[in-house]
């Protein structure tokens, strides 16, 4: 049958009929301006899905005889139920070239489903397909469920004060790598370089892929670990990446070789769950372990700084990130805690400073961090099971730290990431912009400073759970790694 999802194929071979594939989408246009007429957004990734699942499945029926004969009856049928649905608020005379009145469409649509049995199967399957793409059209109760219901009830606009439909909108899939056999665990872009990507995976491999310009390539695979890489990150320079894996070692790769230059084994020989770069000093690597230990490694001899640098706290240490200035490091356990200690960079010692419970009892999963103005700066949380955390600091003062936002997401069983994104213009500049991945198999950007409709928007194209996400610096590439090893790059709608 021509049609995906509900939509129907315009045939390269165009005949005198062909028209009909435009009555189609002006009868959409109306439909959208009626059901969603405050949101331009939501409008235009309705509209631009459909035109993209039917160009990409136009070459396969362009052999087809009875392609128009099917367009006229869902064309005749579609329209009987946009006005019994909305009345008569459908525009007439953008709809003219129907050729068509109430009765006589009745009378052909039930004619022309009689006659074929199998097409009036297919058609109610598909168009019960429609119904369910509440998740679309209202992502707001997306990650909850999805039902007809939604589609009946007025949806309110997602962005109601700034517009990030030209930032956010998704513009297409750029590539899809197939590089990793088990989960991806982390994606991350390098700094300040749109091209170079990074991804590591639970079957041991980090993969380098250059991103821009098409074609997309991998440059590099690199195996050295004997267990499932479970963090990176890299360095400031681009020169270096850290991984920590569940082998009980973090290793130090060097980006332009391809090469392994450091092993760096842990005092406990625990699995070694998180690791990251001293800002401004990265010959330091610190590194937290499965039995709560945060260990301070010297880069050039591999060796432990000095014992002053060890730290520990009660549960698995699952996350950790340093503010700017690398004087506090944040880590969070398994047990629901966020703590946080001072590390000073004379002295090589670090300091327990400040016990956080996000949730009691939950587990933190991904902790980022990052300067929202000159007076505040913010903590972005994963806490399993089910929530998104954004903390507050005034002048980066652990001592004022407050929960800002929480929103529900889907995780129960898997580490998911999250990370903000990047400032690209002074309208952000006071945001609180991030981005997720979900168990749900979904992206979701959200801003977190709106209490009312924090969804900016949702990317679906997943099978499995996303694991993680990031950005470049640019924010025209968004990368997402998933649970069958999947990676897709997105093309952002501001992309050059």
């Amino acid at each position: 049958m021509n049609y995906s999802g509900g939509l129907f194929i315009k045939p390269n071979n165009q005949d005198s009929n062909g028209n009909i594939w435009q009555d189609i989408l002006s009868s959409d246009a109306k439909f959208n301006l009626i059901r969603i007429h405050n949101n331009s957004q939501l409008r235009t990734q309705y509209m631009r899905r459909r035109t993209q699942l039917m160009r990409e499945n136009s070459m396969k029926f362009k052999e087809r005889d009875d392609v128009q004969t099917i367009r006229k009856n869902y064309l005749n049928l579609r329209t009987q139920i946009l006005e019994a649905k909305y009345g008569h608020n459908l525009d007439k005379t953008s709809v003219n070239s129907f050729s068509l009145n109430k009765s006589k469409s009745k009378a052909q649509s039930v004619d022309s489903m009689s006659s074929n049995l199998e097409w009036k199967e297919n058609f109610t399957r598909k168009l019960n397909t429609f119904n369910n793409m509440s998740n679309v059209l209202n992502p707001k109760n997306s990650y909850l469920h999805s039902s007809k219901e939604s589609l009946n009830s007025n949806t309110k606009s997602i962005i109601s004060r700034p517009n990030y439909e030209e930032t956010f909108n998704c513009a297409g899939v750029h590539h899809v790598f197939e590089n990793h056999k088990k989960d991806v665990t982390r994606v991350m872009f390098a700094n300040n370089d749109k091209s170079l990507l990074a991804t590591c995976s639970l079957d041991g491999t980090l993969v380098i892929c250059q991103v821009i310009p098409s074609p997309a390539t991998t440059i590099y695979k690199l195996e050295g670990h004997q267990a499932g890489i479970m963090d990176m990150q890299w360095s400031t320079t681009n020169d270096l990446i850290v991984t920590a894996s569940l082998d009980g070692t973090s290793r130090v790769w060097q980006v332009t070789k391809g090469t392994c230059m450091r092993v760096l084994r842990d005092t406990l020989n625990a699995q070694v769950f998180c690791c990251c770069f001293l800002p401004l000093n990265e010959n330091m690597i610190f590194t937290g372990n499965s039995k709560g230990l945060i260990q301070v490694y010297n880069l050039s001899t591999g060796l432990i700084v000095n014992k002053n640098c060890l730290q520990k706290v009660i549960g698995k240490v699952q996350a950790m990130c340093f503010d700017s200035t690398g004087s506090n490091l944040w880590v969070g356990d398994d047990t629901g805690s966020i703590t946080s200690f001072q590390f000073n960079a004379y002295t090589l010692k670090l300091n327990k400073t400040k016990k956080i419970i996000s949730n009691n009892g939950y587990s933190i999963t991904s902790l980022s961090y990052k300067n929202l103005n000159s007076k505040e700066s913010a903590l972005l949380v994963n806490a399993m099971p089910n929530f998104l955390l954004l903390y507050k600091l005034i002048n980066s003062d652990i001592q004022s730290i407050r929960l800002r936002k929480r929103i529900p997401i889907k995780q129960n069983e898997n580490l998911l990431k999250s990370t903000f994104c990047p400032v690209i213009n002074k309208r952000q500049q006071n945001g609180s912009l991030v981005c997720t991945g979900s168990e749900d198999n979904n992206v979701y950007i959200y801003d977190m400073d709106y209490d009312e409709s924090p969804l900016i928007t949702k990317l679906q194209q997943h099978t499995h759970p996303v694991m993680d996400v990031t950005l470049n610096y640019d924010q025209s590439l968004l990368a997402s790694g998933d649970k069958s090893g999947i990676v897709i790059v997105w093309k952002m709608n501001n992309q050059s």
